[in-house]
């Protein structure tokens, strides 16, 4: 579920970079953009929160990205 997650949001931050260069940044799609990784960033938060309480650790990740798409290793 964390992978899935990080995976979302490094998509959904290209996305929104692209779009702020395109139409800047005040554009109502990069606004939504952003708000989606907030919402992103806060569950993964809550994740982390609850693997913390539990003595379990957060397993470490590296991406990579191939045409458009956001790998985790």
């Amino acid at each position: 579920m964390r992978d899935v997650l990080l995976e979302k949001i490094e998509l959904l931050r290209q996305r929104m970079v692209n779009m702020g260069l395109e139409f800047g940044l005040d554009h109502p799609e990069v606004l939504e953009y952003s708000i989606q990784i907030d919402q992103l960033h806060n569950e993964l938060n809550q994740i982390d929160h609850g693997l913390s309480k539990v003595g379990t650790s957060k397993k470490t990740y590296r991406f990579y990205l191939l045409e458009n798409h956001a790998y985790f290793a």
